[in-house]
């Protein structure tokens, strides 16, 4: 991963950007922010850009102008209703926009997801012609987002994919309901000393769930939003929190 501190308007206030490493063409571009930089106050500090977490909206509106502004994008990225669930949408779909993943073939046109412990899962062909991100906790890796979301690029394209920052194994204590969704998955639940709890590997699953779908060129995965308070937002570990956005567009 490359890490990226870009100066917002605000000489004071710095955005941290994550840039994925992978073998992604020159004119895909894609990057995930922190928490870092923004203006909302605790427990929202500081780049929250979620509008539904309890933080005061016009805070949110302001972080999400640094955004645009520090990216130069050109429009507002048009942000989802995220459900939990497989549903994924063109990104310049009009509506309500309830859905967990966005892709696009237009050029300058963000998509965009919010996490802070689920898993963002960027995709793109090699020949630069298409991308989706998408936002995969485990009740969507269970249903099926990440063939959902391969399915909206050609049968014929060849994908590659890049795992953003999520709530590792170390961390992530789920129970019999989660490991009953994923009989076949086995090697990713990792016993505790509680004989009804299993950590779970959020990033194990879903290159396995990728490698079924065809995409075998699949490049990150090496965070812990709960291990890394100073960076990351963690629902997990604070309840009440904010969201980081991760984006991806054509040039």
């Amino acid at each position: 991963m490359i890490l990226d501190d870009q100066r917002s308007t605000d000489p004071d206030c710095a955005l941290g950007f994550i840039r994925p490493e992978w073998p992604a063409p020159p004119n895909v571009k894609a990057v995930v922010t922190t928490r870092q930089g923004g203006c909302s106050i605790a427990p929202y500090d500081s780049l929250n850009l979620a509008m539904h977490v309890g933080d005061l909206q016009h805070r949110v509106l302001a972080n999400r102008q640094k955004l645009r502004q520090s990216l130069d994008l050109q429009r507002e990225p048009p942000w989802l209703n995220q459900m939990h669930g497989v549903a994924t949408i063109r990104a310049d779909e009009k509506g309500e926009r309830l859905a967990d993943a966005a892709y696009t073939d237009r050029q300058k046109l963000p998509c965009v997801v919010l996490v802070a412990d689920c898993l963002p899962i960027f995709l793109c062909d090699r020949q630069g012609m298409r991308v989706a991100v998408l936002h995969a906790g485990w009740r969507g890796l269970a249903e099926g987002i990440i063939a959902a979301t391969v399915g909206r690029f050609l049968p014929d394209d060849d994908l590659i994919a890049w795992l953003g920052p999520a709530i590792g194994p170390c961390h992530y204590e789920v129970g019999a309901e989660v490991k009953d969704a994923f009989r076949s998955e086995v090697g990713s639940f990792i016993p505790t000393a509680r004989t009804d709890k299993w950590m779970f590997d959020l990033y194990g699953v879903a290159r396995k769930l990728l490698a079924e779908s065809g995409v075998r060129a699949v490049f990150g995965g090496n965070f812990c939003t709960y291990c890394e308070r100073e960076r990351f937002f963690s629902y997990r570990r604070d309840g009440d929190t904010g969201r980081i956005a991760a984006l991806i567009w054509l040039d």
